[in-house]
């Protein structure tokens, strides 16, 4: 029996070119350069792991508009089987919750799916909802900020990284994984698969194609409301030059201000 596996994908601003919108306060995409988010390619290469060592049908899935096409045709040469572009203009502005809410619908639309993988975050928000909300959607099990993950007998076994330790979770299928960022080296498309990609294509669905009504989703109905932002407070430096005849002035006067503890035999 194939293992039928979804990896949610995101198209995010690079982080060195990111613009806010002064009065709706939600990310100017037009205005950045757009990448996979990098934690998201690490669920990719899991979910292709599970794939080289079990009969598997990988397929990426993404919320967004068309310009996501070309990242998906990378996740298609890279070893995904099929990809799903969840594009409607009714979800423009959604937040976590109406994003997992149709992601969640998308996957139920595709049938019967064991394993569904997410990055542990995006990089444009990095508030780690989408992947735990589309587990409460499909009222699946969830192993958030996996390190590594494998498949046995109807079991998803993943190793969690936690603040103190690891912690070793063993749960059934349907599951849904969250992937930390960096832990495994994703692979590359070869000329081959990049071919193999343009053949494959893409699937588009709308809100209606999979039974997601537009006053669901979308800024109006996100409960999330920034209200306001402030910029991040600037802290004034002084620097000071210190010869090698004022070390002795210096290292009393780091002691003074309790940056050094002087004393002992």
């Amino acid at each position: 029996m194939t293992l039928e596996i979804v990896v949610l994908i995101k198209v995010v601003p690079d982080g060195k070119e990111v613009f806010v919108d002064p009065v709706n306060f939600t990310l100017n995409r037009s205005m950045a350069t757009n990448v996979l988010n990098p934690a998201d390619e690490n669920a990719l290469e899991a979910a292709l792991r599970i794939k080289d060592e079990h009969d598997a049908r990988i397929t990426v899935m993404t919320m967004a508009p068309p310009f996501a096409e070309p990242f998906l045709l990378e996740c298609l040469s890279r070893g995904a089987d099929q990809a799903v572009l969840l594009s409607d203009r009714a979800v423009a502005g959604s937040d976590t919750y109406p994003t997992s809410l149709t992601v969640a619908a998308g996957i139920k639309h595709l049938g019967n799916v064991d394993i569904v993988f997410a990055g542990e975050k995006t990089s444009d928000s990095s508030t780690g909802h989408v992947g735990p909300g589309v587990a409460e959607f499909l009222e699946a099990e969830l192993a958030s900020y996996s390190r590594s993950c494998k498949y046995e007998d109807g079991y998803v076994i993943a190793e969690r990284e936690l603040e103190e330790g690891v912690e070793v979770v063993k749960i059934p299928t349907p599951a849904v994984v969250t992937v930390v960022t960096d832990s495994n080296i994703p692979r590359r498309a070869t000329l081959r698969k990049k071919l193999d990609a343009q053949q494959k294509g893409i699937i588009v669905w709308s809100l209606q194609e999979i039974g997601v009504e537009a006053d669901w989703v979308g800024l109006r109905n996100s409960p999330t409301v920034v209200k306001k932002m402030l910029p991040f407070p600037t802290r004034e430096r002084k620097n000071k030059v210190i010869g090698v005849d004022n070390l002795d002035d210096f290292v009393k006067e780091l002691a003074e201000v309790g940056v050094l503890k002087t004393g002992g035999n």
